[in-house]
């Protein structure tokens, strides 16, 4: 039962997740209006973001558990690479994105690799 349940809440919060993305791809204002972030605060929710990032990788070490920790850094590369691919089209500094982007997606193959 447990296990209908939590495959349920899975794909409830990723159907949300891919719903908002959709919103915020096609505008970016209403996207925001609509998951109640603003653009000013933006900083602040970006730094519980990251923390919630971090908690998910510890985690997975430390569940020992190669194939979550294959998905969350995957995660983390589209990232570091969508990101790097924002800034740079912006003209803005983007080495840190990419650098970040390429060395998950490299722990994302080793991860991948060291599935049993």
């Amino acid at each position: 039962m447990f296990a209908t349940l939590t495959t349920l809440f899975g794909w409830a919060a990723a159907i949300g997740l891919i719903y908002v993305t959709f919103l915020l791809a096609r505008n970016s204002d209403a996207g925001l209006k609509y998951i109640q972030h603003r653009a000013d605060m933006l900083p602040q929710a970006m730094l519980v973001r990251y923390g919630g990032m971090s908690l998910l990788a510890v985690l997975a070490v430390w569940f020992n558990a190669p194939r979550m920790l294959f998905a969350i850094l995957l995660s983390f590369a589209v990232i570091g690479l969508g990101d790097a691919f924002i800034y740079r089209r912006a003209g803005h500094p983007f080495w840190m994105h990419l650098a970040v982007g390429i060395v998950t997606g490299l722990g994302a193959v080793i991860a991948l690799i060291s599935i049993p």
